[in-house]
């Protein structure tokens, strides 16, 4: 590696004794692991830092710091407008955060109040919070962060497809049958055969514990985006074929607990991607 000059040049100070960031961020390295007593330490950077931290984190092993290996770059490419326009401060192509959450919200509230125009304003207005949210972060996280990820309205607030709305509107589905049954049956054996939407819902829970294990290993939130949106998809198909409240009472108490099921899986997923579960809409 250092022969075919894998890592090339990593100058540290100015000959005029003024520093580089790599004169902070090794010091900075050494200081968390020593001091904070910390198992790995993930650099969340920009793909185009990626030759500058391979450098930083060699040149640790090289000084002795045994810890190096254990800094990891979970790097991300940029974001772009629909049209392949780069969001570029340079191009002065530039999008506030602050325009940006105040659309998202302008337009999530039209949403919900065509939606469920009977809710009250606060409700309203905390509905469409968190909509908005959703719309944000999930097209953010639902892409490999090594892949240049496009934001679009249409498709960021989409109730039909894979997008936070869809996720978050199973859940309030979800919800609702919850709320109109008032209680939750306890579990009692049963001899009803299964239909296949049922199966396939239980599968898609069942696989929970994995997905979040082999996100976490491999540092790919979109793995948990994904699976959210498996999840809701399913529990539609569900929702579509099995009734339950009308059920006779054997079957009703089991979709009522495939229910809850659900709807604490589907708050479980968005919560980990840090989007909130709406109980109405």
């Amino acid at each position: 590696g250092l022969e075919k000059e894998t890592y090339r040049v990593l100058v540290i100070l100015r000959s005029d004794g003024t520093s580089l960031y790599a004169t902070k961020d090794l010091p900075l390295a050494i200081k968390k692991f020593q001091e904070w007593q910390i198992d790995k330490s993930i650099y969340v950077i920009d793909v185009r830092q990626s030759l500058y931290l391979k450098q930083v984190f060699k040149l640790l092993e090289m000084m002795g710091f045994k810890q190096g290996v254990d800094c990891y770059h979970l790097s991300y490419e940029i974001v772009n407008l629909p049209g392949n326009v780069t969001i570029s401060s340079r191009e002065g192509m530039i999008v506030m955060f602050d325009d940006l959450i105040q659309e998202a919200t302008k337009r999530a509230l039209w949403i919900v109040e065509d939606k469920n125009p009977s809710l009250s304003v606060s409700q309203k207005n905390d509905v469409a919070e968190m909509v908005a949210l959703g719309a944000l972060k999930y097209p953010m996280l639902a892409v490999d962060n090594n892949k240049v990820a496009t934001f679009d309205w249409e498709r960021a607030l989409d109730f039909e497809g894979q997008a936070a709305p869809y996720i978050q509107y199973a859940h309030v589905r979800a919800n609702s049958i919850l709320s109109k049954a008032g209680t939750i049956p306890l579990p009692v054996p049963s001899n009803y055969e299964l239909e296949v939407q049922e199966i396939s819902l239980l599968d898609q829970i069942s696989r929970f514990p994995d997905e979040v294990a082999r996100s976490a290993e491999n540092y790919k939130p979109l793995t948990i985006a994904n699976y959210a949106y498996d999840l809701a998809k399913a529990f539609s198909e569900f929702y579509q074929h099995c009734p339950v409240l009308k059920a006779e009472k054997d079957v009703r108490s089991l979709r009522l607990r495939l229910t809850a099921a659900t709807k604490q899986t589907l708050a479980n997923s968005l919560r980990l991607l840090g989007i909130m579960s709406p109980e109405v809409m």
